[in-house]
This record gives C-alpha cells, structure tokens and sequence, in this order.
C-alpha cells in the first residue's frame, strides 16, 4: 500500500508539488480532529483526498436539524445520530487509500485526559475549541513535539492558528528562487569550462547557444579587467556598464542567449551570501537535539566553516544553449554537487559517532537537505499562553489599529468570543433571540470582554461595535462558505506541516468573508 500510494498515477498532480517523500509523509500521517462541525469535514476532507493516512473524529455531538443546513457530509437520515460517526462514514467514501475512525467523546474530555491520549497522533486540529481548553491542549502538543491547528469558523468569519514548538523545513521552496549559479566566484570545473569557450571561433549558429551562465562569467572577467580592484557592479553606473559589455558580446539581435544574459544580469553582481534564515539554522545546531535535520544542520555548519559557502544544489534552469554545452554544463554542476554532498555525508557519519546516534540518516534526505540548504529555516511559534497572557513580544496591537485595513479588530472580537463562551456556556447571541432589544445585553458583555481584551494589550481604543454586533448577530452558527474556504487553508497548513515541506504561516490567520479579505497576524 504505501508503494502503491507514493507511485501512482492517482496521486500524480500533487506528487508534483511534495516527491513520493512528501507522499509517504501524509500517508504516515495519524491526525487527530477535535469536531465534527462543518469546518472539522471540510478540513478533512481537504486531507483525504489527498491521502491522509488516518484520520481520528473526536466529538459526542449529536446531528441537528442546524447541522444539515451548513454541514455538506450529513443529510436528513443522520439526523439524531452521532455526528463524527456520520461523517467519518461519508468522508471515508471520497478515498479507499484511507483510514479513519470516530470516537465518542466530548474533545473537551478528551483535552483533560491529557498526553496519553493525544501520544498517538502526529498532528492535532481542534475546532471551535474555547480558550481554557485551546491552551491547555497547547501545553500537551508542545510536551509531545506535535504541531496544533486550531480553527475557529463564526458566520462570515473565521481564525486559524498554528502552533509547533519547532517546526524544521530543508525544502521551503520559495515562489522566487534566485538559483545557486556561483557565477561572481565559479568553483574550478565551472571557471575552466568557461574559459575553454572561444566566442570568435564559432559559428553563428555555436555563438547563439552559448548558455547564459558562460556569458555572464565571461562579460564579469571582461568588467573587472577595465580597472584595478574591481569585484562586482554596486551602483548603476557599473550595472549599466556590466550590462553594455554583454550587448557588445552579441552578434545578432536574434541571440535569445544573450537576451537570457541580459535578463538574468543580476546573478552576476548579486554577491553570494548565506541568507539570514539558513544562519539562524547554524547558529542552534550547538544547543538541538540528534534529529536527522539537526544533524545535517550539524554537518552543513561544518562544511560552511570549511569552504565558506553552502553545498552546491547542482540544478541547472532552462536555458537557450546547444544540447552538448547544456548538457556539459548539466555535468558541471551535478559533479560539483556530488562532491560537496559525499563530504557532508562523510560529516554526518562523524557527527553520529559523536553523539552516539546509531541509525543512518536516510540517503536521500542528506540529498535533498544538500539540494535546498539554501532555503532551510527553522519556524517558531508562540505558545497559546503567551499569546493570551503575556501580549508583549507578540503583535503590535496599537500599530495594527492604526491601520485601516488590518482585520486585527476581528481578531479581538473573536477572542472576545472565546471568553463570552467560557463565562456563560454558548457563543454570544446564540440564546438571546433575534430581537434587537433581546441582542443587547450580549452586544454589552461581549463589547466588555473585547475592552479586556485590549487592556491585555495596554491599548487605549475601544472595540469596534460593527463587529461585535456581527459576531452577536451570528449567534454561534456556522455557514458552510466559510467552512469551506477556512478549511482549505487549513488542509493546505496541515499538509506543510506533515510533509515538512514550504513555509508554514506564522502564526494566525483572520478571515473576513464579509468584505473578502484575509490576513496573517503573527500574535
């Protein structure tokens, strides 16, 4: 089975995006939901699509006639019976490959049950959870090294939040990558190929497919040559001057080569640093833990203090250029790569014996961690207490009120919310009818649970009364349109965070479906 889900065509889209690794990952993953409510299906079934190895549905609610109005994974015969178990039996049709159960149990009781009952899962998503309860439950992941997702979806509103004591990626894959061409300092193979190609002896044709990574190292050796000292064009003049000696290269309008070099211009001159985030990794390898990436981590320290650069990644993009020389250079490149990746894995075998770590980091991780040293970060989140006990070093409240278009204020009415419910047992309007007088006493205590809220802060502003009419108005009830699009982003985080793979958000997201906007407030 895990063969067959790691390789097979059905899954071929998003092998695309995470490898037969990422693959593997998800199919190991055991994830615990704490709900059953319209967001808890829609999150999961974001999840088993894909191929979530088990899936575990907490809750001992019953289904309600409320429930079949917003929740697309009931329908009017599941009226009456326990809601995770009509769920868990629809969302198991959508994939064979998966595994799930449901288990009849307040999560609330389940959260006091405390680790023992969460050691057995690797990932924990709790809805609608009050504040009490999220906070204690963060205590327990942060004890089992397990990330938490909680998400929160209230009418035309919602909030997810992310916590993980340490969540450690080596493949962030960021949209833009600047590549790893070492073009301002080629290493030996790639400089003397460089020189070996003699532009006035070839042809039209030759001349044309030239790749662009020759060109630029040869129009720098062109540019330093014009006075002493020269290293890289820092201001416009030179870039200006760096980018005309190109132009004077080209034979013929025609060369997409050299319209590749000119684009890519700035390779040339961007000076080879080791960004901020990857130093930070280095920087804890003396105080982590014998985890695969921290040994690596370990390693590529090492290694960075022996050559003064990271290991070469070895990836050649597309470029206009004749099949030999592309594949020449391809050569070039890969064998570079290879050679600083056997010297890691000669450090990470010295490394283990120090430490005593018997087992071998797997071969292909020391090859992918090799292939993206460049993007590794480490991501540290809040803890839940902190955010909701010690506001300082977390969000600048004043600064974000500030701001027009910041949905911060959301964020204080929905943890004000959470309060309403620990103090009076259902969310805020949820009994008080319809009427408007009627709405009024919880529009009053939910505006003074948002003042609390904003005293934590020591911010002298008032709550907005829109949004805590809203959020009264909503009554605690869920709509299926946000669901759905909460819970795909929350499936999306979830799949980061097993795989391990691209940048996780830090750390809460607010949605506000009422004007069509969302924002990332790190709290």
């Amino acid at each position: 089975l895990r063969r067959i889900m790691a390789t097979t065509d059905k899954y071929d889209r998003q092998l695309r995006l995470w490898g037969a690794h990422g693959q593997r990952a998800l199919m190991d993953a055991k994830v615990c939901m704490l709900g059953s409510s319209a967001i808890a299906s829609e999150t999961l079934k974001n999840l088993v699509l894909p191929g979530i190895g088990h899936f575990t549905i907490v809750d001992s609610a019953v289904v309600e006639a409320a429930d079949l109005g917003h929740n697309f994974f009931l329908e009017e015969n599941d009226s009456g019976k326990l809601r995770a178990e009509a769920v868990c039996r629809w969302l198991l049709e959508m994939n064979p490959d998966v595994q799930g159960t449901h288990l009849e149990l307040d999560p609330a009781k389940a959260v006091a049950q405390g680790k023992d009952f969460f050691r057995q899962f690797s990932l924990v998503i709790a809805c609608q959870m009050t504040q009490t309860s999220a906070i204690q439950l963060g205590k327990i992941c942060e004890e089992l090294v397990i990330p938490l997702v909680l998400v929160t979806s209230l009418g035309f509103v919602g909030k997810l939040r992310i916590y993980a004591s340490q969540h450690c990626v080596c493949e962030t894959k960021p949209d833009s990558e600047f590549g790893d061409l070492r073009l301002n300092d080629p290493f030996p193979e790639l400089r003397r190929f460089a020189d070996s190609i003699d532009f006035a002896s070839l042809d039209d044709a030759a001349h044309a497919h030239v790749p662009y990574v020759v060109i630029l190292i040869r129009a720098l050796d062109s540019w330093r040559s014009r006075a002493e000292g020269r290293t890289l064009p820092k201001n416009s003049a030179e870039k200006d001057e760096f980018k005309d000696i190109v132009s004077k290269m080209r034979r013929s309008p025609q060369e997409l080569n050299f319209d590749e070099a000119l684009q890519n211009a700035y390779k040339a001159w961007m000076p080879y640093v080791i960004p901020d985030s990857v130093q930070q990794v280095l920087s804890l390898v003396s105080t982590s833990g014998k985890s695969d990436f921290w040994i690596l981590a370990r390693a590529v320290s090492q290694f960075v203090r022996d050559c003064g650069k990271l290991p070469l990644a070895g990836s050649l993009p597309d470029m206009t250029a004749s099949t030999d020389m592309y594949i020449k250079l391809q050569e070039i490149y890969s064998s570079r790569a290879d050679g600083d990746h056997a010297a890691i894995t000669a450090h990470v075998a010295t490394i283990q014996k120090e430490l005593g770590v018997e087992e071998p980091v797997p071969a292909d991780f020391v090859k992918r961690f090799c292939q993206n040293a460049l993007y590794c970060e480490v991501f540290q989140f809040r803890t839940l207490e902190a955010e909701c006990r010690s506001p300082e070093g977390g969000l600048d409240l004043e600064s974000e009120l500030e701001d027009e278009d910041s949905l911060v204020s959301w964020y204080v009415v929905l943890r004000a919310a959470d309060v309403f419910r620990e103090e009076h047992g259902s969310w805020p309007g949820a009994t008080c009818g319809d009427a408007e007088a009627a709405m009024a006493a919880d529009v009053a205590k939910l505006t003074g649970f948002a003042s609390q809220v904003l005293s934590t802060y020591e911010v002298k502003a008032s709550p907005d009364p829109k949004m805590v009419e809203e959020v009264v108005r909503y009554g605690g009830c869920e709509l299926h349109a946000t669901s759905s699009i909460l819970g795909g982003i929350t499936s999306q985080e979830v799949v980061k965070l097993v795989a391990k793979q691209y940048s996780p958000l830090c750390n809460t997201l607010i949605l506000d479906g009422l004007h069509g906007k969302m924002q990332v407030l790190e709290v």
